[in-house]
């Protein structure tokens, strides 16, 4: 039997766009072929379908689907264990199935074509009718008890606002492990750290977890339950689940998405948008997987403030469809041509200017690798994050920008960032954690509007005039303190040669209000100096 070749898909203009569906065949048995079969259309001409949200997984193509043709003919393609599962889980018993899924609607090796479907892929979940989140199979069968223990109190929690008890550690402690046991391994699932689920879940109109064989579930069921348990369920959390930062990343990312292209979400959700700049989707994303460095940044482009003009101003229609056919392009276009560096130097530059300011600087997390490689010091490497939680990107927590009038912000040249700044102290010791220095950077933290995990990463050090602060664990004794016009906190600066500076990152002063930085460098405008960041 021959392998299927694809035919190339039309060209697509403004308000014509193409994409590929496939069919699923229907049949009673679980173990007979999968076969399918491939369809051109065109997304204005608004066809019913569902989307596929999946894991691709490490093995290789593995498992044949046939793909019927034109003339019923049948040619065989190979697909990964994952999906091919997702498939035979989805496939209707006696009733065709309509999907999207990407491994086989693109052609992957026509670079091309990847790139202008990649582009398309957030108007094409937000399009469809649902999206069917494959979790996996469920070998040890305890997905259907997990769900169901999770189901009442979401259910609960989602009717009473959140006005809910706190749940005890004594409460906690009397549950039945075994039953909690599925609850464990749903915060587990690679699924939920993925770097291109994000969007395809915060695009979807409604979505629906698959588990095994267990009965579907509304995502809201699984994050209701979520919020309960950082609201009121900590207890539950400490027994039975440990890290849940990446299930609450998810369903973070699924509000900030799902609140300014859905109209159905209660509040301002323009002032939402404003609050949450297309820099601090790339953050709270950095932490995900991707088999493709690039999807760090390409895996977002869905989102409305990656066409946002300005960074700070609502500047693009509320509409989602009239948005995407609008004249605005997105920050950067998708080129899997270009190399991992090229694209993480290019949208640096333009969230820079999207900004107009400095707060990008707050988006670099450095490893002891990083920062001694010849990429510029101050474009954060989205595929390499060292901290869970940043110093200076998200407005809500940063909102003073270090201004100097008169004085200009920054200006790019070639590759390299220059800037005015006033270099206020000397890194002089690194200190060990003491319950002072935790204590310190809680109650900072906190007043920011963060959490703990703004300590992960980072460590305390002292400055040559006695002042004591947190930063990021790449510093040494001699580094630089800076007050940088543009910045929204201080920066730390590692000198090069003369006025060139590699940036080691953000860091922050214990008990130094951000007035008062503001103050220091107006104090001392006669010493701001030009400064270089390579």
């Amino acid at each position: 039997m021959e392998y299927y070749q694809y035919e190339a898909l039309p060209q697509s203009t403004q308000g014509n766009h193409y994409f590929r569906l496939l069919e699923i065949f229907p049949s009673t048995g679980r173990d007979e072929p999968l076969k399918i079969h491939l369809r051109t259309f065109r997304l204005e001409d608004k066809p019913t379908y569902e989307c596929l949200s999946y894991v691709w997984g490490t093995s290789g193509n593995d498992y044949e689907v046939l793909v019927e043709g034109e003339c019923a003919e049948l040619k065989k393609f190979k697909i990964r264990k994952n999906l091919n599962d997702a498939l035979r889980a989805l496939r209707h018993p006696s009733e065709p199935r309509i999907l999207w899924a990407d491994a086989l609607c693109i052609n992957e090796s026509d670079h091309e074509e990847r790139n202008s479907q990649v582009a398309l892929m957030g108007l094409l979940y937000w399009s469809a009718s649902r999206v069917n989140i494959w979790l996996g199979l469920d070998p040890r069968c305890v997905a259907k008890t997990a769900l169901d223990a999770i189901r009442p109190i979401s259910v609960a929690y989602w009717r009473y606002d959140g006005s809910m008890s706190r749940f005890t550690k004594a409460q906690a402690d009397a549950l039945d492990p075994k039953l909690w046991r599925g609850v464990t391994e749903l915060y587990q699932n690679p699924w939920f750290g993925r770097v291109w689920v994000q969007q395809e879940l915060g695009l979807s109109k409604e979505a629906y977890f698959y588990w095994g064989d267990a009965p579907p579930v509304d995502v809201r069921e699984v994050f209701g339950f979520d919020i309960w348990m950082e609201c009121t369920g900590d207890a539950v959390r400490a027994r039975f689940i440990g890290d849940a930062s990446t299930v609450r990343g998810s369903r973070n990312l699924w509000l900030q998405y799902s609140r300014v292209t859905r109209s159905s979400w209660p509040g301002d959700n323009s002032h939402f948008m404003t609050a949450n700049p297309f820099l601090q989707i790339l953050v709270d994303g950095s932490n995900c997987k991707a088999t493709d460095a690039r999807d760090h940044v390409y895996a977002f482009l869905g989102h409305p403030a990656a066409r946002r003009r300005n960074a700070y101003k609502n500047d693009l229609s509320t509409d989602y469809l009239e948005m995407c056919n609008g004249q605005s392009q997105t920050i950067v276009a998708p080129d899997y041509k270009k190399t991992v560096d090229e694209v993480y130097l290019e949208v640096a530059k333009k969230l820079l200017l999207q900004h107009g300011d400095l707060r990008l600087l707050g988006a670099v997390s450095h490893s002891d690798a990083t920062i001694k490689s010849e990429f510029p010091s101050w474009a954060p490497r989205w595929n390499a994050n060292q901290h869970c939680k940043t110093i200076g990107t998200w407005p809500g927590g940063w909102p003073t920008k270090i201004d100097v009038v008169g004085v200009p912000l920054m200006h790019i040249e070639e590759n390299a960032v220059h800037v005015q700044g006033l270099i206020i102290s000397r890194v002089s010791s690194l200190l060990r954690w003491t319950q002072e220095s935790v204590d310190h950077t809680v109650t900072e933290a906190f007043r920011r509007n963060s959490n703990m995990e703004l300590l992960y990463g980072r460590r305390i050090f002292q400055t040559q005039d006695g002042r004591k602060g947190l930063v990021q664990n790449v510093v040494r004794v001699g580094d630089d303190l800076a007050l940088l016009v543009g910045a929204y906190s201080l920066c730390v600066l590692r000198r090069v040669e003369e006025t060139r500076f590699k940036l080691v990152g953000n860091c922050m002063l214990f008990g130094l209000e951000d007035g008062q930085l503001n103050k220091i460098i107006n104090d001392s405008r006669e010493n701001i100096q030009d400064i270089i960041l390579i």
